[in-house]
């Protein structure tokens, strides 16, 4: 039996679903796979961090230097064990470069799982060298889209040692709950928060982070206010801005906050709303909105997540310039434009069947046997 060791730095609950279904199709093929992870170095605000099942996963303590900033997984014993090493792409990771030399080496089969190219507004120069200098020394790769394979090629990794997994979440799970959830909880879930069942709702959904333009969504809902009496905005999520959050809800009462979400709770949400307004970073909440029927209304920036390669604006989305201006104008045109409006509904209804947990497990499975059967 071939041995999978998958070294992850934490879990979040949106990858769940996908390491219990790829353990359960390896295991069908044969193949053992594991899960290290440890827990968050410090409380996270965003109340997103998850466990896995003792058959899947398994708990790791790590040491830390530099505040944080760097860690280390003991798990020597694990990689000797293992005949694939598939490990996060961190700079921080330490065990990371032990990885490499054995991969250089040829001692053992490395693989390599991210985005490539970090987009993020606090990445830095040295650390994007480093990120480039290291990504073709590896044996393969498993890229979160096509766009970090491009970026991946670019930097001397070989085509034939890449595989595109579409990154996901589980939308089979939210398509379940969003079925189960009829319109007297909706009603129900409105007059909770005081909002009329003619009103427009906008719904933001993610981590309360500085790159994800939450200043700029509540400028530009408060333009759309002006313009549009019955717009009510909602925010669900958690994170370090989540002050900052509190403080414009309780100022605008047509505003709403109601912290971290999940499960059926966050599909009560997405039911509620129109279409999901991240003006900022994009991520895989993109996913979750489309699994709703929502369309995704952001802003052209530079560090998206890649997961922005599944928006076509004016298919399943809008994207606008980065301005409070603009991106109001952006929303009012949606919500006053009812046939921009079913077009833009169906295009993110008709998007969600093509990215699934399934086929992200179903890709993952054939890059490892095909890592697994490279020759020397």
């Amino acid at each position: 039996m071939k041995r999978i060791l998958i070294i992850q730095t934490q879990i979040k609950h949106y990858r769940v679903p996908f390491f219990v279904k790829l353990h359960s199709a390896l295991r069908a093929n044969n193949i053992c796979m594991r899960v290290a992870y440890a827990d968050p170095i410090t409380t996270d605000e965003r109340n997103d961090n998850a466990e896995l099942p003792d058959e899947v996963g398994v708990k790791v303590t790590p040491r830390h230097f530099l505040g944080g900033r760097v860690l280390y997984f003991p798990l020597l014993r694990e990689v000797a064990k293992a005949d694939l090493i598939i490990s996060e792409q961190a700079n921080r990771q330490l065990l990371n470069y032990v990885l490499l030399i054995c991969s250089i080496i040829g001692l053992k089969k490395i693989a390599f799982w991210g985005l490539g190219e970090n987009k993020g507004a606090s990445r830095s120069a040295p650390s994007e060298w480093i990120r480039r200098r290291i990504a073709k020394k590896v044996h393969w790769w498993f890229a979160y889209t096509e766009g970090t394979k491009k970026y991946l090629m670019e930097n001397g990794v070989r085509e034939g040692h890449i595989t595109v997994v579409r990154n996901a979440v589980d939308t089979g799970e939210s398509f379940s709950l969003l079925s189960e959830i009829d319109d007297r909880e909706v009603i129900a879930a409105r007059l909770h928060l005081k909002i009329s069942m003619d009103a427009a709702v906008g719904l933001y959904l993610g981590a309360l982070l500085p790159d994800k333009g939450l200043d700029l969504l509540f400028q530009a809902a408060e333009l759309t206010k002006a313009r549009i009496a019955g717009f009510h905005l909602i925010v669900v999520g958690g994170g370090e801005e989540h002050a900052m959050v509190e403080r414009a809800c309780i100022a605008h009462p047509w505003m709403h906050y109601v912290g971290p979400k999940f499960g059926r709770e966050k599909a009560i949400f997405l039911k509620m709303a129109s279409a999901l307004l991240i003006p900022g970073r994009v991520g895989l909440a993109i996913l979750d909105g489309f699994a709703a029927g929502l369309p995704l209304l952001t802003t052209e920036i530079r560090h998206h997540g890649p997961e922005i390669e599944y928006l076509q604006s004016g298919y399943n989305g809008l994207i606008s310039p980065s301005t409070p201006e603009a991106y109001a104008d952006s929303i009012v045109s949606f919500f006053s434009n009812e046939l921009l409006r079913d077009m833009i509904n169906r295009g993110a209804r008709e998007s969600s069947l093509r990215y699934s947990v399934d086929s992200m497990v179903k890709n993952f499975e054939m890059g490892i046997q095909s890592c697994i059967e490279l020759k020397p």
